[in-house]
């Protein structure tokens, strides 16, 4: 069944349920306040659980105590941070921190509140994926152009000192460490690659929101379902495509690169690679999931996985065209769709 089930256990089973979810939810935000990865890349999933059983009031609160929790802590820990690193640079990242644990409760909040309106699994995923990447987007964005500062640049700065004030420490209790010229190698290379990465943010950003938002609906729906719900899911693996119109992204990124490449324009080569990253990532899983049809009916799973898994470590390339060719050219036969 998709969409909210009208039946529910009795109030004091409700109540009982929320408050568990609610205090998962802080304390999942507050693990996370001390240790980011892993925690923070599933911290959505409680508050999705929560917004789809309770609905918009408990879960929005629960998200906004979180948060407010989260901030305390952070702010404790920038306070040691205050006598390494200038002030007006920690504000801005204290800034920045904070928009993680607001960007993963409103990804939660939208999983949640999509599926109790019975919304689609790939229009919950585009919506989860849009809530992960403008409320950053916007932050940078503003802090540019009201303050003329760049929050990526000032987390790189802030960074780099952290490093070389620690360096510095451990070199004064331990001169001779070998750990030291592997320290400094690693803070070289950080100085050297910032530059090349920086422009590939906007695309490495929508790539890898695609990947944290499936991974949190693939979880939050287990929960679900172990609880008792049904939300919305996709379609089996084999059946997986997407709007033909978003093929001609995936092109528009090739010929930038090509045309940025034979004019010598940067910012086309940029515009392009951007493109290309953001729409690699969806047409390799349909490229996959041609591949898993057409290999469904004579080849045992096991066997599918490491097929298609030696593909693409061998020409990833291939697996992403076959999955924009499929756009148009329908390979797996099915109707034409809505």
């Amino acid at each position: 069944m998709n969409g909210m089930d009208p039946e529910r256990p009795s109030e004091q089973g409700r109540a009982a349920d929320g408050a568990v979810l609610a205090v998962l939810t802080v304390l999942t935000a507050l693990l996370g306040a001390l240790f980011p990865f892993p925690v923070w890349l599933v911290a959505p999933v409680p508050v999705a659980v929560l917004a789809y059983r309770h609905g918009y009031g408990l879960s929005v609160g629960t998200a906004a105590l979180a948060v407010l929790l989260v901030g305390w802590v952070e702010q404790q820990v920038f306070a040691v941070l205050a006598q390494v690193l200038p002030a007006a640079q920690l504000r801005y990242s204290l800034l920045g921190v904070m928009m993680g644990p607001v960007t993963l409760g409103l990804m939660g909040l939208v999983i949640g509140g999509a599926w109790r309106e019975g919304i689609s699994a790939g229009r919950t995923l585009w919506m989860t994926v849009a809530a992960a990447v403008l409320p950053g987007a916007a932050l940078w964005l503003w802090v540019r152009l009201v303050y003329g500062v760049d929050l990526l640049t000032v987390f790189m700065d802030n960074w780099l000192l952290l490093a070389r004030t620690l360096m510095e420490q451990a070199a004064r209790n331990a001169p001779g460490a070998e750990i030291l010229t592997d320290w400094r190698v690693i803070i070289a290379e950080a100085e050297r690659t910032f530059p090349l990465v920086k422009p590939l943010v906007p695309g490495t950003a929508v790539a890898a929101a695609s990947c944290v938002a499936a991974v949190n609906m693939a979880l939050a729906r287990a929960f679900l379902v172990r609880l008792g719900d049904d939300p919305p899911w996709f379609p089996p693996f084999a059946q997986w495509r997407f709007p033909w119109p978003m093929a001609l992204g995936f092109i528009a990124g090739h010929g930038l690169l090509l045309a940025g490449s034979a004019a010598g324009r940067s910012g086309l080569i940029i515009a392009g690679e951007n493109l290309r990253v953001m729409f690699y990532l969806l047409f390799t899983v349909q490229g996959l999931a041609v591949g898993w049809h057409l290999l469904e009916r004579r080849v045992p799973p096991p066997l599918r996985v490491l097929a298609l898994g030696l593909v693409v470590i061998l020409a990833p390339a291939v697996v992403a065209w076959t999955g924009v060719l499929d756009t148009w050219f329908n390979f797996r036969r099915f109707p034409p769709q809505d």
